[in-house]
């Protein structure tokens, strides 16, 4: 047995809404009629308090299961409830370049569709109720249902959702549909059915959904069910007809106070709890549906979270932390925040030789260079090892040649030649893999970070693609210094002289 609850509220309209809250509760048998004002054996109490909902100025109940020495969140092991992969606005606009690839410039519309009260539709154990016991003005309940403040909340109701999710598109074949705390999709303007219940028209694929929800008794409310040429989808306006994604600019600046917040800490007290490290981390990769590029300015972050788990423990932000954080702040800070799906839609197959914006190179390293070489240009480039890298990685040059390679594309932005679709190959595994993922271990992430300066800068979409070492052989010729082997493979070479990006190695940049 264990009380965790806490004082009332002074303020009286947060106790009011509370006392609503739990009336409601009450009366659709989610919470027990109170059973006195002590607890019972084995039972546990967490506290629970009432914070502004986002954009509104109405009050949002919360459960606060991670509070004291014996958190309910604690019993639960986050390996148990790992694998939750939601769709979110990558898998909407591979679904949307899919469908423009088939049906063209047709005019679309966004529809989205929520489940009333969600979460708490969902009973939980007997044996897990008990441990839910709220108190308000010193009466118990015990709350019968899923709730927000779980660990496992979210595991449990996805696991509904995606038996249903399964069945509107296996069987019922409604296509293009999405997940992420709303079901979302698009449908051809003008292409809609009669709903009765709600007595309106809506989107075809909306109706056939809703029509799911009803047959497995799923509720839902009209207010939830919506539908326009533009729609907010988890907080990003989604334009399926100009393709594109917006941040909003109230958005984007509780963002950036809140990355310049989380760094600006006393001299002395430079710690931070896990929990205050996984909130922050949690709301970045939210908005990397948006700044995809800007991926590796969590890396330090991460390294610091790695193997720990006591949510309350102090880690301390070091100045790569920040450095990172800032460098996301400033990048978000100077966007639109404007993300054009349809610019992911091409390969290295696709470029045109010849064409001013487009441009591909093969690269590769060796135990003395780097080598870069660009077929269509007929250019090689060649420099030394530099003396400053790390020695305890192992494809390091690999993935330093490859950022080599997009700056000297930039540079050619001074001679009036904007590339715009980059493709980049390498024989290393490795290299390729961490700039596909833009993921890597904080020794290479120096690499990462300069390389997406230049893409963010010049507006460079960047393609890094593998190739076998058998068709490597120019740059891999370079890489060792072999310039008149260069110059037997590829008679009329031009050859250059380069240094590696100072900046991909850790140094400031100039």
């Amino acid at each position: 047995m264990w009380d965790e609850d806490r004082p009332p509220p002074s303020d009286e309209e947060v106790a009011k809404f509370l006392r609503e809250q739990r009336d409601e509760e009450v009366s659709l048998g989610r919470y027990s009629e109170s059973f006195g004002t002590d607890l019972l054996p084995g039972m546990v109490c967490m506290p629970i308090h009432a914070v502004p909902k986002p954009r509104s100025d109405k009050l949002r109940l919360v459960n606060n299961h991670s509070a004291g020495p014996y958190a309910l969140n604690d019993l639960i092991s986050p390996e148990s409830i790992k694998g939750v992969i939601l769709d979110g606005i990558p898998a909407l606009g591979e679904a949307l370049r899919r469908y423009r690839r088939q049906h063209g410039t047709k005019r679309l519309v966004m529809w989205k569709s929520d489940v009333s009260q969600a979460y708490r539709r969902l009973p939980m154990s007997i044996f897990w109720q008990i441990k839910q016991v709220t108190t308000i003005d010193g009466q118990r309940h015990v709350d019968r249902c899923n709730l927000f403040g779980s660990r496992g909340t979210q595991r449990i109701f996805c696991a509904l959702m995606c038996l249903i999710m399964w069945i509107a598109v296996a069987i019922r074949e409604i296509d293009h549909l999405n997940y992420v705390d709303d079901d979302f999709g698009f449908e051809e303007e003008g292409l809609v059915l009669f709903y009765q219940p709600y007595a309106t028209y809506l989107p075809a694929k909306q109706v056939r959904l809703l029509l799911l929800w009803d047959e497995v008794g799923l509720p839902h409310e009209r207010k939830k069910q919506e539908y326009g040429q533009v729609l907010t989808i988890i907080g990003f306006e989604v334009d399926p007809n100009a393709m594109t994604v917006t941040l909003p600019i109230e958005s984007r600046t509780k963002l950036v106070n809140a990355l310049r917040d989380f760094c600006r800490v006393p001299p002395g007290n430079r710690r931070r709890s896990l929990a205050e490290f996984q909130s922050l981390a949690g709301y970045v990769n939210w908005a990397f549906n948006v700044y995809p590029l800007l991926k590796p300015g969590l890396c330090n972050l991460y390294a610091k979270m790695s193997c720990k788990v006591n949510r309350h423990a102090g880690i301390y932000l070091n100045t790569s932390i920040t450095r990172e954080l800032t460098w996301i702040a400033n990048h978000v800070e100077m966007s639109d925040g404007i993300h054009f799906l349809s610019a992911l839609e091409w390969g290295p197959e696709d470029l045109v030789e010849g064409a001013h914006c487009d441009e591909f190179a093969l690269v590769d390293a060796s135990g003395v260079g780097l080598g870069l070489f660009f077929p269509w240009l007929n250019f090689g480039f060649h420099a030394v090892l530099p003396c400053d890298a790390p020695t305890n990685a192992i494809f390091y040059f690999e993935a330093l040649a490859i950022c080599s390679a997009i700056h000297r594309v930039s540079a050619w932005r001074s001679a009036h030649r904007h590339v715009k679709r980059f493709a980049v190959l390498s024989d290393n595994t490795n290299a390729v893999r961490i700039f596909n993922t833009l993921r890597a271990s904080p020794v290479y992430n120096p690499i990462l970070l300069s390389a997406v300066d230049v893409m963010i800068h010049d507006r460079l979409q960047v393609r890094v693609d593998h190739v076998p070492g058998a068709h490597n052989t120019v740059a891999d010729a370079l890489s060792h210094g072999k310039l008149d082997k260069a110059r037997e493979l590829a008679p009329g070479i031009q050859l250059f002289p380069f240094i590696p990006p100072r900046n991909a190695l850790g140094a400031p940049s100039q």
